[in-house]
């Protein structure tokens, strides 16, 4: 029975790949089995860019080189300084509504896609959900439901990756997502997908579809972590300040927040909401943090007495 259940779980993801195959596809490609395996599938359909995005000397990059020559292909690496990944945090958040940790495993996925040169973005996404990966479903006297977290996924799916692969005009491509690889998931139990190591059954099926041992076997990091995204953002944002400020209609808001944006670019976000500006101003340390403050609401004054003029 499980050799039946095993075999239709690798035709589903073998099909899902390929369905994904009709043009040109970049994979962002951290080295796990998640991202490996889909991008070992697709260079059976079409031609494949690998991605890999990370700080210098990362644990996604380094995981990404030694995948990359086990499955014989090119790989572009994307190595982002600390500094600069705080500020692509930013331009991600001036886009899309995000939480602080989404923002930062989320960072990997919004490099890729802006600098990938295909139209259709793969991505490993879904299969942490669907098979138990994360180490948090391995806890002692945990009540996990794997149904709920993938629909979860899905329902976010559309402000989060599929935005961002729409403002970089690409295709987002979820192989794992797909209804037929779901169902083929859900034929394995909750307790056997978690395991004692996380996504057996994708392990298994990755084996039989030949991707090397190295890389099924592999232990992977969270992309936050693997990435260096989130050290980075928490090295150099240590402190931060949260403005409401309202003002008598909408479109005076609007205005404002568009005149302060070049000058605070990089430590102030903006948000409009109704009337109201919400703003959060982030530094290194607390004397930064100040003048950070001082300098935004001063940009705002100014802004503001030029808005009312028009």
């Amino acid at each position: 029975m499980k050799k039946n259940r095993l075999e239709r779980l690798c035709e589903a993801i073998k099909t899902s790949v390929k369905e994904s195959c009709k043009e040109p596809v970049t994979v962002a490609f951290s080295g796990g089995i998640d991202s490996s395996l889909v991008a070992f599938l697709a260079r059976k359909f079409t031609d494949v860019e690998l991605i890999a995005v990370g700080t210098p000397n990362s644990y996604d990059l380094e995981a990404a080189v030694s995948a990359a020559k086990m499955i014989n292909m090119k790989l572009r690496t994307i190595v982002v300084e600390p500094s600069e990944m705080v500020l692509e945090g930013f331009n991600m958040q001036k886009k899309l509504e995000l939480s602080p940790i989404e923002v930062e495993f989320m960072l990997p996925f919004w490099i890729a896609a802006k600098n990938s040169t295909n139209p259709i973005l793969m991505c490993g996404q879904g299969a942490d959900e669907l098979f138990g990966g994360y180490a948090r479903f391995r806890n002692k006297n945990t009540k996990n439901n794997l149904t709920k977290e993938v629909k979860d996924l899905i329902n976010r799916l559309p402000d989060r990756e599929r935005k961002i692969t729409d403002l970089f005009n690409r295709d987002l491509s979820c192989p794992y997502l797909s209804k037929d690889v779901i169902k083929a998931a859900e034929k394995f139990t909750i307790e056997e997908r978690i395991g004692k190591v996380g996504k057996v059954p994708l392990r298994e099926a990755a084996s039989k579809l030949e991707l090397p041992e190295n890389i099924v076997n592999r232990k992977k990091k969270a992309a936050q972590y693997g990435s260096g995204s989130q050290k980075a953002i928490k090295d150099i944002i240590k402190h931060r300040i949260e403005f409401r400020i309202g003002f008598d209609s909408k479109k005076i808001a609007e205005s404002i927040a568009k005149a302060t944006e070049p000058e605070n670019a990089g430590w102030v976000e903006t948000v409009v909401k109704d009337n109201e500006i919400k703003a959060i101003v982030k530094a290194e340390n607390l004397g930064s943090l100040r003048e950070a403050a001082e300098d935004f609401m001063a940009c705002l004054s100014v802004a503001e007495k030029v808005s009312r003029q028009e």
